[in-house]
C-alpha cells in the first residue's frame, strides 16, 4: 500500500511538469490573464498567466483518481473542490466581488461537511453538540481558505508555504496509516513541486484564486481529516498549528481593517506579507522570512502532535505574540533593512564566476551528454525490475517515439520533458530495486553528488536567464531529502528511499537545465531518453 505514495507523487510531479507550460501558452484564450493597470496593490508590472491553478488542480486530481479507490471521501473532496475552484476561475476570468467569492467558498465547504468534514471532537469539550462542531468546522476551513487566498501576493509564497504544511500532513497520515490522507497529500505535494519551478521569483505564471482557494481548502480537508479519524491519536488542535500562518494574516487583517475603519472584505496591502516587505525586504527575503516562520510552527506541530490543547493553544498564542509584538514594535520605530549599493541581481557573480565564464557556451552539451551517460548507466545498471514496468517502459518509450515522429519538429519542449522525466523515473527506480547492490551504484552517487556543485556554479557564470536555482528549489530539495528517510516504503530489498529521491530530483534539475538551451538540446536530450529507455527494457 505504501507504494501509492509514489505513484501519486510521480504522476502529480509529471503531469504538472508537462501541463504548466502548456497552460502558459494557451492562458490568453482561456481569459486567464492577471493585468496589473490600474491596481496599486499588484507587485508585477507586465500581464502574466494565471493559469498555474490548474497545473496544480489537475495533476492531482489526475493522480487521486487513478491510485485511490473511488469512495464517498474521495468524491466528496473532489466535488466541494471543484466548487471551489469553478468560482475561482469565475473570478480569474471576470473579477468577482468579495460577496460572490465568500459565496461559493461556503458552498464549497458546506458541501465538503456534508460529505463528512467535520471536527467532531472538538478541543477541550471533546464530543460536541452537532451545531458546534458545523459551525467550527466552516468557520475553520473558510479563515484557512482566505488565509491562504491573502498570502498569494507573492512569487513562490502560497505554494511554498502550503507545500511545508502538506508535508507534515503526509509525515502525520503516514505514521498514522492513513493512506487516503498521505496520497493525496503526497499528490498536492508533487504538483506544487512542479509548479514552484515556474512560480519562483522571477515567476512567469500564477495560480490565480482557482489555486490558491483550492489549496487553503484541500491543506484543511486534510489537517481535519488526519486529525479527526476515529483511529487518530493526534491533539485535536494539531490543525491550529499546520495552519497557523494563514490563521495568523487573517487575524491580524481583520483586526487592522477594524482599526482603520475599513470593510473586512475587499482587497488592500494589509496582509501580513505586505506587512513584512514594509521593513525593506525584497521580494525573495519576505518569502524567506515567512517560510522560516512557517518552519517554527510545523516543527512545534510535530513535536506537539500528541500534548494536550492547553499546552497546543498556550504555544500558539505565544507564537502570535511574539511575531506580532515584534512586527509592531520594528514598524513603530521606523526600523528598516537596508541594501548594499549595487547589489543588483546581474551583479552578484564574484571574480572567481567572472573568470571561468568562458565555459557558459559549452555546458549545454556537456550537461545534455552528463545525463544521457547517466540514464544510460543507470539503465545497464537496472538488473531486477517487475514484468508488468518492463512493459510499461517500452510502451511509453514507444508512444513518445511516435508522437515525435509525427510531430515533424512541433512540440520539441513538451516531448523532451515527457521522454527526460519519463526515463529518469524508471531508470532511477530500476537501479534502486536492484539487488545486491553494484559496486557501481557508490560512483553514480558521487557523480551525482559533484554534479549538484557543478550545476550551481554553471549557473551563475551567466548573466543569461536560462535556468536559476532559487530558494523555492532548495526548500523542495531540502523536504524531499528529509521526507524519504522517514518511509518505510516496500521498494524491495536493500532500497534506499533517500538515495531514491535524491537520484530523481537531481537528475530532473539538471534535465531542466538542459532543456533551457533550446530546441537543438531538447532533441537530443530527447533522443538520449527514449535510447536509456529502449535500454532499460532491452537488458531486463
Amino acid at each position: 500500500m505504501q507504494l501509492l505514495y509514489l505513484y501519486g507523487f510521480f504522476l502529480a510531479l509529471l503531469s504538472s511538469i508537462v501541463l504548466i507550460p502548456i497552460l502558459m501558452k494557451y492562458a490568453s484564450q482561456l481569459g486567464l490573464i492577471d493585468n496589473p493597470a490600474g491596481s496599486a496593490r499588484k507587485l508585477h508590472k507586465a500581464p502574466m498567466p494565471r493559469s498555474g491553478g490548474l497545473g496544480i488542480i489537475i495533476p492531482t486530481a489526475v493522480a487521486i483518481l487513478v491510485v485511490l479507490p473511488w469512495d464517498d471521501s474521495v468524491w466528496s473532496f473532489l466535488f466541494s473542490s471543484l466548487v471551489i475552484v469553478g468560482f475561482g476561475l469565475m473570478d480569474d476570468v471576470m473579477e468577482l466581488n468579495p460577496i460572490q467569492k465568500l459565496v461559493g467558498q461556503a458552498l464549497g465547504v458546506t458541501l465538503a461537511m456534508v460529505g463528512g468534514m467535520i471536527i467532531s471532537n472538538v478541543p477541550f469539550i471533546g464530543n460536541a453538540p452537532t451545531w458546534i462542531s458545523y459551525t467550527l468546522t466552516f468557520v475553520f476551513v473558510m479563515a484557512v481558505i482566505n488565509g491562504v487566498n491573502f498570502s498569494d501576493g507573492m512569487d513562490g509564497l502560497a505554494a511554498g508555504t502550503t507545500l511545508m504544511a502538506l508535508v507534515v500532513i503526509f509525515l502525520l497520515a503516514a505514521e498514522s496509516s492513513n493512506v487516503q490522507v498521505a496520497v493525496i497529500a503526497a499528490s498536492i505535494c508533487a504538483a506544487l513541486v512542479g509548479f514552484l519551478r515556474f512560480n519562483t521569483h522571477p515567476a512567469t505564471i500564477f495560480m490565480g484564486d482557482a489555486g490558491s482557494q483550492f489549496l487553503g481548502f484541500s491543506v484543511a480537508w486534510l489537517a481535519i481529516t488526519v486529525s479527526q479519524a476515529e483511529t487518530s491519536t493526534l491533539t485535536t488542535l494539531i490543525p491550529l498549528l499546520i495552519l497557523g500562518i494563514p490563521i495568523m494574516d487573517v487575524l491580524q487583517v481583520i483586526c487592522v481593517r477594524i482599526k482603520k475603519k475599513l470593510p473586512l472584505p475587499g482587497p488592500d496591502k494589509e496582509h501580513f506579507h505586505h506587512q513584512i516587505g514594509k521593513l525593506g525586504l525584497p521580494q525573495a527575503g519576505v518569502v524567506a522570512t515567512i517560510y522560516l516562520l512557517q518552519l517554527i510552527l510545523l516543527s512545534g506541530a510535530f513535536l506537539m502532535q500528541h500534548d494536550s490543547d492547553t499546552a497546543v493553544l498556550g504555544f500558539y498564542i505565544c507564537y502570535l505574540m511574539a511575531v506580532l509584538g515584534v512586527l509592531y514594535i520594528v514598524q513603530t520605530r521606523g526600523w528598516k533593512m537596508r541594501r548594499a549599493d549595487g547589489f543588483t541581481g546581474v551583479n552578484r557573480r564574484n571574480w572567481v564566476f567572472r573568470r571561468v565564464s568562458f565555459l557558459h557556451p559549452y555546458s549545454g552539451k556537456f550537461y545534455g551528454g552528463l545525463i544521457a551517460g547517466l540514464l544510460c548507466l543507470c539503465a545497464v545498471l537496472s538488473t531486477e525490475m517487475p514484468k508488468g514496468f518492463i512493459y510499461i517502459a517500452l510502451l511509453l518509450a514507444t508512444s513518445i517515439l511516435c508522437v515525435k515522429l509525427f510531430a515533424r519538429g512541433r512540440w520539441p519542449l513538451l516531448i523532451a520533458r515527457l521522454s527526460t522525466y519519463t526515463a529518469t523515473i524508471f531508470c532511477v527506480y530500476g537501479v534502486a530495486i536492484s539487488s545486491p547492490p553494484h559496486e557501481s551504484f557508490g560512483i553514480l552517487d558521487l557523480l551525482l553528488a559533484i554534479l549538484v556543485v557543478a550545476l550551481a556554479v554553471s549557473i551563475r557564470t551567466t548573466r543569461k536567464s536560462y535556468f536559476w536555482l532559487t530558494p523555492q528549489d532548495l526548500l523542495v530539495l531540502f523536504f524531499v531529502i528529509l521526507l524519504a528517510p522517514s518511509l518505510s516504503l516496500d521498494l524491495g530489498q536493500s532500497v534506499n528511499s533517500g538515495l531514491l529521491m535524491f537520484r530523481t530530483v537531481i537528475l530532473l534539475y539538471v534535465g531542466e537545465y538542459v532543456l533551457a538551451r533550446g530546441p537543438v538540446a531538447q532533441r537530443r536530450l530527447t533522443t538520449a531518453a527514449l535510447f536509456s529507455l529502449f535500454l532499460f527494457a532491452i537488458n531486463l
